[in-house]
């Protein structure tokens, strides 16, 4: 596959998946929390609303890389991120992202929350292009046999 069109196909991959783990470091310490990702694939940026004085706020103040994780286990999709957080309050770009899901879950409205946007770095992803009987009969192939299991496709790039 061409390398736009690996670009294309993984942007498409994320835009499918509801939610994410977002990973930053704590000192020395990783943390990793569920947040739902505002994926533009046109643009092919990554952002989330939070509180405006959360943890994740300060360990991106301090220290921006960041990795993002994407898992669709039902079809065996997965997708991972690296790259660096920026935290803006800008009242517009709150504005063009606030909604439903936001309402539920920072009820002290749009002067609370700050917007963390990924510049992403590096993605890798995994994509199944099995059905779960095929994986089946991969995994069991591979348990026999001298091979890994074809899982689908494998990518890493540079973004």
């Amino acid at each position: 596959m061409a390398q736009e069109q690996e670009h294309d196909h993984f942007w498409d991959l994320i835009a499918d998946m509801p939610a994410c783990m977002l990973v930053t470091a704590d000192e020395s310490v990783l943390r990793a929390r569920p947040l739902a990702p505002f994926i533009d694939k046109q643009s092919r940026t990554i952002q989330f609303v939070t509180d405006d004085d959360s943890a994740k706020v300060e360990e991106l103040l301090s220290h921006s890389s960041l990795c993002l994780t994407f898992a669709d286990t039902k079809d065996m999709k997965f997708a991972s991120i690296s790259g660096r957080g920026q935290i803006t309050q800008d009242r517009s770009l709150i504005d063009k992202l606030w909604g439903p899901y936001c309402e539920a879950f920072f009820p002290d409205g749009r002067d609370s929350v700050a917007v963390i946007t990924v510049k992403a770095c590096q993605a890798e992803y995994w994509d199944n292009d099995k059905g779960n009987l095929s994986i089946a009969f991969e995994v069991a192939k591979a348990y026999f046999g001298d091979e890994g299991p074809d899982l689908g496709e494998n990518a890493k790039l540079d973004l």
